[in-house]
């Protein structure tokens, strides 16, 4: 039997994973709150922007890409090393499970799609906005919110307007296929005339000028992040464990207002502090030692990401001193060669050299720098030249196990026009500062 057009067509929409999208009504009482019950909030941080500066960005957005239908899900997870937040940055939530699709040629151009509820799962996750939601339009600016059971089918016709738009960053192995991925190949496996537009990294890009608002938050973060290294110059002495250490950073930040960490903290002391990651936090830190503590706050999903090497007793030997100025030079250097218009890489070259020379080129073991923003390594093209507005680390190392120490100093550069501005700067890393501040403290009874 011949199959015709319009026969194969009419299929395609039937299929499960691109399915119609006609209302499917909710049981009330199974699904739906009770009348007269106030309306569940969103799983995790809203953003505080205002509707406008996300709806600015989608329209920034779809304005490069000139046509086609693109859809972004929330792939996002809120935990102290999230990534994927693309989602967030155009909306403003973080809802578990949504998505947003732009369609400039259709009749909603712009669609918050959720998960459809489920109360029993509510129990366990948390509550759960219903629609219509007032609160979601009035974040995110959006008008049109529906079920995601309708996403397939929506982008299947707008995809006949002009193709599909790859915006994410794509993820390397073995890392799962990222969802709007997954689906776009379907849609183009079942389809005769929907393609993919590939525009990878394009919101990457857009992320990397951080506006003035986040600006803001992300130097409240960094507010936070100076009280917490402040206890340590109040703190810190032989005889300590390192997560009591820690323990003591991460309460300053929250009592300096920070509701979350923006990473895992990171306390190595003696041979510890040459393991880039160090996990166990548990040793007794002793006299004549240093300790390398990498920790942040942040403020509303935006991160800080500080190192700083202190010395246990409150003075630096001078082996540790050498190699501490080595490290604090090369920093320097770093940041003198960062401005609009040069790539990483030349702030890289000007790291390298000062260490090379110095004769410690095996024990630089990492990259210099790397973007800051809503994650802590934030989405951006690291091979471009950097624009004014982007937010960076400058972080030398130096890591001698053998030695039995390791020195690492970490800072947030904002790149302007003609040089750059040092926004961690109120965090103390001159040596003699350090020392003096250390030993000024009065005896604790």
């Amino acid at each position: 039997m011949r199959t015709t057009p319009l026969l194969v067509l009419a299929g395609l929409l039937s299929l499960p994973a691109i399915a119609q999208d006609a209302p499917r009504p909710f049981p009330v009482g199974k699904y739906m709150a009770p009348a007269g019950e106030r309306e569940p909030r969103t799983v995790g941080p809203t953003g505080t922007l205002g509707a406008d500066v996300y709806r600015k960005r989608r329209k920034a957005l779809a304005d490069k890409l000139k046509g086609g239908v693109t859809l972004v899900y929330n792939s996002g997870r809120y935990t102290h090393d999230r990534e994927g937040m693309d989602f967030y940055y155009l909306t403003g939530i973080d809802e578990p499970g949504a998505a947003l699709v732009l369609d400039p040629g259709g009749a909603d151009p712009e669609i918050l799609f959720l998960e459809p509820l489920d109360y029993e799962r509510n129990r366990w996750d948390g509550e759960r906005a219903v629609l219509p939601s007032a609160v979601l339009e009035a974040t995110t600016g959006i008008a049109a919110i529906r079920r995601s059971n309708q996403v397939p089918a929506t982008v299947l016709r707008g995809c006949k307007r002009g193709g599909m738009n790859f915006v994410e960053t794509l993820v390397p192995p073995p890392a799962p296929q990222q969802k709007t991925l997954a689906l776009y190949k379907e849609i183009e496996e079942r389809s005769f005339s929907c393609k993919v537009n590939d525009h990878n990294g394009l919101i990457a890009r857009m992320r990397e000028v951080k506006e003035p608002e986040e600006i803001k938050l992300m130097r409240k973060a960094i507010g936070y992040t100076a009280a917490g290294h402040a206890r340590i110059l109040e703190t810190l002495k032989p005889g300590m464990r390192e997560f009591e250490l820690k323990d003591l950073i991460e309460d300053a930040f929250r009592k300096a207002g920070s509701r979350h960490l923006a990473y895992d903290s990171i306390v190595g002391s003696g041979p510890n502090g040459a393991v880039l990651h160090y996990p166990k936090d548990d040793r007794v830190m002793k006299d004549g030692e240093v300790v390398v503590v990498d920790a942040g706050a942040e403020a509303e999903y935006y991160a800080t990401d500080v190192t700083r090497t202190y010395p246990v007793s409150g003075k630096f030997s001078p082996e540790q001193r050498e190699i501490y100025d080595i490290v604090l030079k090369a920093q320097a250097a770093g940041i003198a060669a960062a401005k609009a218009g040069v790539t990483q890489r030349t702030l890289e070259k000007a790291v390298r050299k000062v260490i090379d020379d110095a004769g410690y080129h095996d024990a630089f073991i990492h990259g210099c720098c790397h973007f800051v923003g809503l994650e802590v390594h934030d989405a951006g093209d690291y091979d471009a030249p950097l624009p004014a507005g982007a937010v960076l680390t400058v972080e030398p190392g130096i890591y001698l196990p053998q030695r039995g120490f390791g020195v690492r100093i970490e800072d947030e550069i904002l790149i302007t026009a003609t040089g750059a501005e040092v926004i961690t700067q109120a965090i103390p890393k001159d040596p003699a500062e350090i020392e003096r501040r250390m030993q000024s403290r009065s005896p604790k009874p």
